[in-house]
């Protein structure tokens, strides 16, 4: 049984979610709104490091073909969002580690391990508890998955979502030079942490 499908109510409850917002899982109709969301959060988090080339690529047509690429591949992704009635206040992704998308790293065991990737909140909506609650829910559904670890690769210099992940328990890995776009060198980190962490959250 699907942990998101199984109980939406009981899950916003765990979540710490308020009673106006539900989580669910995204579908293809949702796509021009995840990408909005996902450009407005982008640009608002990467604004102060990445250079104006690069954002200037990262527009609402960009990030729809990115999402529509993991919502039609379901067998390896998970798509979650969380709504305000029909408003997407975040949205997120979740499956199995992606070696061949991600920066070589020889410090972090694969085998049997998930990643966390594509995790927004809509500017207006940030600062309400909504990030760790979408950080709860894809790790939920990696526990359901029987993955045991999860990674995640970000930049070095986004500061405020490395300070996030380590508030969460997670461990800085490794260090590596990733590619934004298949074209741009930035310097990005690995955080790692336990899936069952998740039961230790409040």
């Amino acid at each position: 049984m699907d942990i998101i499908e199984k109980d939406v109510e009981a899950l916003t409850c765990a979540l710490s979610l308020p009673k106006n917002l539900v989580i669910r899982h995204a579908t293809l109709e949702d796509v021009k709104d995840m990408a909005k969301v996902t450009c407005e959060s982008w640009q608002l988090a990467f604004r102060q490091f990445l250079p104006k080339e690069v954002l200037s690529k990262g527009t609402p047509a960009f990030f729809e073909q990115i999402w529509l690429s993991i919502l039609t591949q379901p067998e390896k992704h998970n798509a979650i969002l969380i709504c305000d009635g029909r408003k997407i206040a975040a949205c997120g992704a979740t499956g199995g580690y992606r070696a061949s998308h991600n920066p070589v790293s020889r410090k972090i065991c694969k085998q049997n391990a998930g990643e966390l990737y594509r995790g927004y909140v809509q500017p207006s909506y940030q600062g309400r508890g909504l990030g760790q609650a979408l950080l709860k829910a894809r790790l939920l559904k990696l526990y359901e998955q029987g993955y045991q670890k999860a990674y995640t690769w970000i930049y070095a210099k986004n500061n405020r979502a490395r300070l996030f992940y380590e508030k969460h328990g997670a461990v800085n890995l490794d260090s590596a030079l990733g590619l934004t776009m298949n074209k741009y060198p930035f310097e990005e980190v690995c955080y790692g942490l336990e899936v069952n962490r998740v039961f230790d959250f409040h």
